[in-house]
């Protein structure tokens, strides 16, 4: 390493270039001296002299130009690790050799997996709700940032509470990814669905108008009247809901208004789908 920080001075951008001169010191050191002696002794053999003194370099850029091709995994390898690219990765893995490159490129092939998990455990942890496997509230606004139209709900489970009060927290938590995995199955492939948070569940419909969307809600409910999603004691999971279509408002805005919507549900009696700023009952 000293070595390596003493010699910078020359050619500090390229380490090919540095090398080759190292080279071209260390064989000419010798040729040199035979050079001055010749010059102090006044026999000098210029032909010779110039063949001598011209064909050191010849080696040592055969050398390097042989260092490059045995470095050429390595300089791989560094862009690989730079990238963390996986068509780059896969390559390296099929040089498994008992040497310094082999066991080196195999080093490099460890730290970026390693690194590649631990960005997908934290992509999870960051966009993913840890007990029901939706998007969290992060995840699902980073899906719909560019939400074209569509419609808005949000969903609540309805006497929540009292589940918690009666059969505990894990009878609670159990129910969360029961419905939690009814949504996953029965809504459409391209709707996003994500835990809000607490017992709130929030839907976006791609393409939907607010109508066509609360009857798929409220279809939802009467399959859950039917008991698709049951409390601890075999009793069906409701919720309320209230979904409005974008409608050109801002999605922070559409949340707003689904909110209102759900509120106007609750105080309804619950177990109930409203639509619209009109919180119209759907059906």
């Amino acid at each position: 390493m000293r070595f390596y920080r003493a010699t910078r001075f020359l050619f500090p951008r390229s380490l090919k270039v540095r090398i080759f001169a190292l080279c071209c010191l260390s064989a000419c050191f010798p040729l040199l001296a035979l050079a001055l002696w010749q010059v102090a002794t006044g026999a000098v053999d210029w032909p010779t002299l110039g063949i001598v003194l011209g064909a050191p370099p010849i080696g040592p850029a055969f050398i390097l130009l042989a260092i490059d091709s045995v470095l050429i995994m390595i300089r791989a390898a560094t862009e690989a690790i730079t990238a963390i690219d996986r068509r780059q990765l896969s390559a390296l893995r099929a040089v498994r050799r008992n040497d310094m490159i082999g066991e080196l490129i195999s080093g490099i092939d460890r730290v970026a997996e390693a690194a590649r998990a631990r960005i997908v455990t934290l992509d999870s942890a960051a966009y993913r709700d840890p007990m029901t496997g939706l998007w969290n509230r992060r995840g699902f606004l980073s899906q719909t940032a560019v939400a074209g139209e569509g419609a808005v709900a949000l969903l609540d489970l309805d006497q929540f509470k009292a589940i918690n009060e009666q059969y505990g927290r894990d009878a609670g938590d159990q129910v969360l990814r029961d419905f939690a995995g009814f949504l996953a199955r029965v809504l459409r492939r391209n709707d996003i669905v994500a835990r809000w948070g607490g017992v709130a569940f929030a839907v976006f419909f791609p393409g939907t108008s607010e109508h066509d969307a609360g009857i798929i809600l409220h279809r939802l409910t009467r399959r859950l009247a039917a008991g698709a999603v049951e409390g601890p004691d075999t009793t069906p999971v409701s919720f309320s809901g209230g979904v409005v279509e974008l409608d050109g408002d801002a999605f922070d805005q559409a949340m707003t208004r689904a909110s209102e919507a759900l509120y106007a549900a609750k105080r309804g009696g619950r177990d109930q789908v409203r639509v619209g700023r009109n919180h119209l009952l759907a059906g």
